[in-house]
């Protein structure tokens, strides 16, 4: 633990030339150990010692890509500079604070790449609009890791063969850090500050984003590898976490700035329905990709979708195989798919028409799902009615059409008799309760 007398010289032993490595590793943890000084009022003081010193050690070792000592030295610098408080007293120091966090995303490893993004996000958030001539380079990284993409994906996991022609072999080996420029990590943490920023400096939209928006749709484009050994399964779930996060944006642009990725629509449309085909049992992952796609599905670009609705109607599609997706997801997918199928209704086929019966009244029978979701297959059902009605034509089209209606009446009987069985007990529950309180 270091004390506030003995700043001056702790500070001096960590700048000092002919220490070691490893001892300034241990200086740099004493640092870190004690870094809640910097919340008392000696915290000028600290920043007077240790800033410079903490940025020329960052300056005088090489980023790694093994862990050794010097990589954690500079983790646990990099740790320092982002457990400064970001306030008037940081402010003569920030300039400097960002220009060496840019450099280091640019080159370090992606554990010190992410500590790194992390700094950055709260100093345009603390100290906008001083550093905005920031801005531009930031992006331009976020460009080139898209741009680098499918590098990063070979880089992992290779190429598969084609047409004879041998596939690539993977060149990340067990045990090697990964460059910022070649992590899915780093890509899934971008889209948020990339948000953050267009939103903070407007003036960027029109220079970026016709540049970031097409490299955005490629990277969730790409499918991945259709058979991930076991080793590299994090790894994969890695990719898929990226390509989600970059959906969400996307949704987000569709908002406010739709006309740019009028071009992309069917490609994303594609690349959504790709992604709930290929995305792994992760409920973290499925589920922001569920609300990503609700947020699409409720604006023009629903389109899109409409060739992909058997797909859709496959839960497996829709909701994943784990256990816990199904536990967690069905509420929110049946809500997205039902409001898709009420956009649609006018356009299915009776073959199609007849698995979403199928699927809605079972689903309304399920006392697993939340009165809501029950109550939302309902009302679909009935709102069902005029397509199929709408279907009648030959003599099989009419009694496929006649027996999809009485399937839904006979779901609405059989459902009256479940509610008709529950208020009668909770009838009698509260006579109970109303005996006993008297």
């Amino acid at each position: 633990m270091i004390t506030v007398a003995s700043f001056q010289q702790h500070a001096q032993r960590l700048q000092a030339p002919g220490t070691s490595i490893e001892a300034k590793l241990q200086l740099a943890t004493e640092v870190r150990e004690s870094i809640e000084i910097v919340h008392t009022q000696e915290y000028p003081n600290f920043l007077k010692y240790y800033f410079k010193i903490i940025l020329q050690n960052l300056a005088g070792t090489k980023p790694q890509r093994t862990d050794n000592n010097e990589n954690k030295l500079r983790s646990v610098l990099l740790e320092i500079l982002n457990r400064l408080p970001q306030n008037d007293v940081l402010k003569p120091y920030v300039q400097e604070l960002l220009e060496t966090c840019m450099q280091a995303l640019r080159t370090d490893n992606e554990d010190n790449a992410i500590t790194c993004l992390r700094v950055i996000f709260d100093l345009h958030k603390n100290y906008r609009p001083s550093l905005e001539r920031e801005v531009q380079p930031f992006l331009d990284f976020v460009c080139n890791i898209y741009k680098g993409f499918a590098d990063t994906v070979t880089y992992f996991f290779g190429t598969e063969e084609l047409e004879g022609k041998p596939g690539a072999v993977p060149q990340h080996k067990a045990g090697e850090l990964v460059l910022s420029t070649s992590s899915f990590k780093v890509v899934t943490e971008c889209p948020l500050i990339v948000m953050f920023l267009i939103q903070l400096y407007p003036p960027f939209i029109k220079q970026n984003i016709p540049i970031l928006l097409p490299l955005m749709v490629n990277v969730i484009s790409i499918s991945g590898p259709r058979n991930v050994p076991t080793a590299m399964a994090a790894h994969f779930s890695d990719l898929k976490a990226a390509q989600v996060k970059t959906v969400s944006f996307l949704t987000y642009l569709l908002r406010s700035f739709a006309e740019f990725l009028i071009p992309h629509q069917e490609s994303v449309s594609a690349s959504v329905v790709n992604l709930l085909v290929t995305s792994p049992d992760s409920v973290a992952i499925r589920k922001e990709l569920l609300v990503a796609t609700r947020h699409v599905l409720a604006t023009d670009f629903r389109e899109g979708f409409k060739s992909k609705i058997d797909m859709l109607l496959d839960e497996k599609v829709l909701i994943g195989e784990g256990r816990a997706c199904f536990d967690t997801l069905r509420p929110l997918a049946y809500s997205l798919l039902a409001e898709f199928i009420h956009h649609v209704r006018l356009h299915l086929n009776l073959s199609q028409l007849s698995k979403i019966v199928y699927l809605f009244s079972r689903n309304m029978h399920d006392s697993s799902l939340p009165l809501s979701v029950q109550t939302t297959c309902v009302r679909l059902m009935l709102n069902l009615v005029e397509s199929i009605f709408r279907r009648r034509g030959d003599d099989m089209d009419n009694m496929q059409g006649r027996a999809l209606l009485v399937r839904i009446l006979d779901s609405f009987v059989s459902k009256f008799g479940t509610v008709g069985h529950t208020v009668e007990q909770l009838h009698k529950a509260r006579l109970e309760k109303g005996g006993q309180a008297t």
